[in-house]
């Protein structure tokens, strides 16, 4: 019989996205596919290697079940490790963009069948001063929103969340002035929010609606500062950002790149994948093909 490893993040989602409320399900179901399903749970606090302690090529894949952090927590000590598993992805938490950005199914019954039917691809991440990131570094207006969200209203009112937790955000609003070097081109000017992606939503918002995770670049979105003020070019940039228009206004940056470097007289607070990310300056580049991901 084949085997596989789960590892699940307890406390991420609620109801029907609740990990432990299928897991009894998931087990099943890789029997009934004939594979042998064995489960850790992650606590945080344990060291991460112990996560992956004795897998090896035996394995037919790992699976992770949680959100964008759960996920880069996993991955991130895969990579440390040197362990080359395909990953197949359930999404629980609150935000799952990089589960979305794969094409998973928000129901974890679902998702795990789509695990047991779809076959690994090569998929990017990004790195930022040698920090993984499988969806989004972020700083700025809104960006850090999750890390200061407590978790138990996370789970209670889901996205929702992330609105109050941005209405007290836009209050503290500054422009931050930042250099850009890329491999694309540069700019410096002042800036309410910056996000590079490897995926293509932030908080389930299409942000970067053009980007893919096979695509060998990260997709760069600035909100500049100073154009007009920041609620008379909200308009136009949500209309950009949900589809309206090709080319972005001129009150947003949006170009692709596979490296990219960011720094600023400022020290401002940075995001990777929803948790704590590196001091100002960073470098960034695309890691093309760097994992398997089972998806379809």
């Amino acid at each position: 019989m084949k085997r596989a490893r789960l590892i699940y993040n307890p406390r991420s989602g609620l109801g029907i996205t609740s990990i432990t409320m299928s897991l009894e399900r998931i087990v099943a179901l890789y029997a009934e596919h004939g594979i042998e399903l064995e489960a850790r749970e992650i606590d945080f606090e344990s060291e991460a290697a112990l996560l992956l302690a004795g897998l090896d090529e035996n394995y037919d894949h790992l699976l992770i079940a949680g959100g964008d952090g759960t996920v880069n927590y996993v991955v991130s000590e895969m990579l440390r490790e040197g362990l080359d598993l395909p990953i197949g992805i359930i999404p629980s938490g609150t935000a799952n963009d990089f589960a979305s950005a794969i094409g998973m199914r928000s129901n974890p019954i679902d998702a795990c069948r789509q695990v047991l039917e779809c076959k690994p691809q090569l998929t990017d991440i990004g790195e930022v001063n040698g920090q993984c990131f499988v969806n989004v570094f972020s700083f700025g207006l809104f960006t850090n929103v999750s890390q200061h969200t407590p978790t138990l209203l996370k789970n209670a009112i889901g996205k929702a969340a992330y609105v109050v937790g941005g209405a007290i955000d836009f209050v503290k609003m500054h422009p931050i002035p930042i250099e850009i070097l890329s491999d694309d081109g540069d700019w410096s000017g002042n800036a309410l929010i910056v996000l590079v992606f490897n995926g293509k939503t932030a908080g389930n918002f299409p942000l970067a609606k053009m980007a893919e995770v096979d695509d060998g670049y990260l997709d760069v979105l600035v909100l500049k500062a100073g154009v007009v003020p920041a609620l008379a070019a909200a308009p136009a940039f949500l209309h950009y950002i949900f589809g309206g228009g090709e080319e972005p206004p001129r009150d947003v940056l949006h170009f692709r790149c596979s490296r990219i470097s960011i720094s600023s007289s400022l020290s401002e607070p940075t995001d990777v994948d929803g948790q704590p990310g590196p001091d100002l300056p960073v470098e960034m580049y695309c890691r093309a093909g760097a994992l398997r991901v089972i998806r379809p």
